[in-house]
């Protein structure tokens, strides 16, 4: 009998194109779209999203208290009735705020889904935004931020968005403790009834549905009662400061959270997506070049990170990571030597393959399953990105060389272009 040999690792086998679930696509009477994924298992999740996120309001925190409030009480029903009414049939609603977009993602068992769409309609045309409820609301969420402002990294955000972005951008916009006694339950319902609506929403359906599920879904959702106006088209102007660098001290303070970054090439870039594998080979995942050098061999940090996140709007990339008070200036010339590196070494096969595989896997794990791939299909929707795409990106992954990581990050990794921030 042949011994496994565990110091050899196996042969990778990724995939070159991957196959994607079945969707259909249709609308209800009032033009609500619906994407559809169809899997075997009893439960479904659907997705309502809407262009409703922080990208619109014109007072900050609206459009969070708008989606949070949502279950707080309808017209006939208190909060505690509502959740009562989810907990018998064993349902799940959680609210989701972005800046571009929010909305609230529904977990039933398909058997009960047609028994819960009333009171989600009802949530989304009869909400009353109890006063009472909206002063807890913002009290508990006032003293969230009063503690968040005594940690490090809760202060570098800060500092770094708002110096990226200038604190009037969406972006870039600081919560302060008088905002949240400027906020009224007029704003949160003026807000909520503008832009919750079937004209500015699409819902994505994963799971096990049949037609009773979809003739259902028409007959509760698909009314002209909530149909209203699109989200209008709102810019923004980022108000970027000069000052590139900024220190906050914290005298007794044992550790310094670092940031570094900068605004970077949208989404609909052509470089966009090789982008990723350089970020993901910086500091994207356990086995970077960041991770390697400050944590494994300096040990300035339990943890470092750079991640590239794209938005509607931007996209911003960053270097995070909490590293003793000591180590702080050290910390920022390390990140800049591994950038240096990128730009002036060839990264060898067996370093870069390994980014691939790891790259390549995670994007056959997101597509596996109905459920995993409406997360996927909802990102597509918003960047009004085909299916296709998701082989186009597997593709750039794969094919991707040593010669075009190095002129990546000769255009892309400037640290002297780069916001730093560092708090403790």
């Amino acid at each position: 009998m042949s011994s496994l040999n565990r110091a050899i690792a196996p042969d990778s086998n990724i995939q070159s194109k991957v196959a994607l679930p079945a969707v259909e696509e249709f609308k209800l009477d009032n033009g609500l779209k619906v994407y559809a994924i169809q899997s075997a298992h009893e439960i479904l999740k659907v997705d309502f999203v809407f262009e409703a996120g922080k990208w619109y309001e014109e007072k900050n925190l609206i459009a969070d208290f708008a989606c949070k409030m949502m279950k707080e009480g309808t017209k006939s029903k208190t909060a505690h009735q509502i959740n009562d009414f989810l907990d018998y049939y064993g349902c799940n609603l959680e609210e989701q705020i972005y800046f571009s977009n929010a909305g609230f993602q529904l977990y039933s068992l398909t058997k009960n889904l047609v028994h819960v769409l009333p009171l989600v309609k009802e949530l989304l045309t009869e909400p009353s935004f109890p006063e009472k409820e909206l002063s807890i609301q913002l009290e508990n969420r006032k003293e969230q931020h009063l503690q968040s402002l005594a940690k490090n990294d809760y202060l570098a955000n800060r500092m770094f968005l708002s110096s990226m972005w200038g604190n009037k951008h969406p972006y870039g916009r600081l919560t302060e403790e008088h905002n949240f006694s400027a906020i009224a339950q007029t704003d949160v319902s003026g807000f909520f009834h503008k832009y919750y609506n079937a004209a500015n929403c699409f819902i994505i359906l994963s799971g096990k549905y049949d037609t009773h599920v979809i003739k259902e879904l028409n007959r509760i959702l698909g009314t002209n009662d909530w149909v209203r106006q699109p989200a209008p088209a709102i810019n923004h102007l980022r108000e970027k400061e000069h000052n590139m660098e900024s220190y906050l001290p914290i005298a007794d303070a044992v550790q310094s959270s670092v940031m570094v970054g900068n605004a970077s090439i949208l989404k609909n870039d052509p470089d966009f997506d090789e982008l990723t594998v350089l970020n993901t080979l910086f500091g994207g995942y356990f086995g970077s070049r960041l991770m390697s050098n400050i944590r494994e061999d300096k040990g300035y940090t339990y943890g470092i990170y750079s991640s590239l996140s794209a938005y509607k709007q931007g996209t911003i990339f960053e270097v995070g990571a909490e590293v003793g008070k000591q180590h702080r200036d050290d910390t920022f010339k390390e990140i800049k030597k591994e950038m240096q590196r990128l730009q002036t070494e060839l990264v060898d096969d067996e370093e870069l393959q390994t980014v691939k595989n790891y790259m390549s896997g995670r994007i056959l794990r997101s597509v596996d399953g109905a459920l995993r791939y409406s997360d996927v299909l909802k990102g597509l929707i918003l960047f009004d990105r085909k299916p296709e795409s998701i082989n186009t990106y597997l593709a750039a992954i794969q094919n991707i060389s040593a010669e075009r990581i190095q002129d990546l990050a000769k255009r892309y990794l400037d640290f002297e272009k780069m916001y730093r921030v560092s708090v403790g």
